[in-house]
């Protein structure tokens, strides 16, 4: 897991929910009506209505669905990733600035310091005790 990975967390999460937004606005069924005629006499003019499923969309919902998957693993991995850390300062740091997007002074006072680079200090440690810097 790299520092780039980590900071695409939030884009992933805002993609995952576009994705969700357009595969859903896809599931609007095709639909017309028709004149038809009764099937027994008197053989009058009836309206039906008849549904069906446009192949295009099926294709794009599936690409869509790809897409989405795709971006599910990488945020489960990341989700892994600072789960895996054993140090609860240190994957307190790392949830409050790669998942909720703080900056590092407010992680910082949030954790009792007035100094900016206290909490991204120990990030970079982390990071570069895992070899991941």
């Amino acid at each position: 897991m790299d520092k780039e990975t980590l900071e695409n967390y939030r884009y992933l999460k805002k993609e995952i929910q576009q994705l969700e937004r357009r595969i859903s606005r896809l599931h609007t069924p095709l639909s017309d009506r028709v004149m038809a005629s009764n099937t027994e006499f008197p053989y009058q003019p009836i309206h039906v209505r008849i549904e069906g499923v446009d192949i295009k969309k099926q294709a794009l919902e599936e690409i869509l669905r790809k897409r989405l998957a795709a971006c599910l693993d990488e945020t489960i991995r990341i989700e892994d990733f600072i789960s895996s850390i054993e140090d609860s300062r240190t994957r307190m740091i790392f949830q409050k600035r790669y998942i909720d997007g703080w900056s590092w002074l407010k992680i910082s006072r949030s954790m009792g310091s007035m100094d900016e680079s206290y909490a991204r200090k120990i990030c970079e440690r982390a990071l570069e005790k895992r070899h991941m810097i």
